[in-house]
């Protein structure tokens, strides 16, 4: 293992709620933990907490884009990160643009899938 025989641990969505949690638990438990989030849905206020604790250092950073570590080994990723679908803009889309693809995408078969099944109930076309 790492430094004095800690476990490293990196955390993705780290300053989410999820993710936070999961930090103090593995702080608590003796990791070193490395926390990534860009901020999106997440909030620093939630890992404001661990700012003076040696053990624990904050990345900003969006982990759909490559990110090198310089940690000789790590030993646990937990991925946390992800596009919280109930946060959204005003018009209703994702904030971020890969998931408003999906989105976009999600939306259209429905819509297909929702035609054809109210052809064949209805015989409508």
């Amino acid at each position: 293992m790492a430094k004095n025989s800690q476990p490293v641990s990196v955390v993705t969505g780290g300053a989410g709620f999820l993710g936070s949690h999961l930090v103090d638990r593995l702080l608590a438990e003796g990791h070193r933990v490395i926390a990534i989030d860009n901020l999106i849905t997440g909030n620093t206020a939630n890992i404001g907490h661990l700012a003076g604790n040696e053990h624990f250092r904050f990345v900003q950073h969006n982990v759909s884009n490559f990110i090198f570590l310089p940690e000789q080994q790590i030993d646990y990723v937990f991925h946390f990160a992800l596009a919280r679908s109930a946060r959204t803009t005003r018009w209703g889309w994702p904030r971020t643009k890969k998931p408003r693809l999906f989105s976009l995408r999600r939306r259209r078969r429905t819509a297909i899938l929702w035609s054809i099944r109210k052809r064949k109930t209805t015989g409508a076309t």
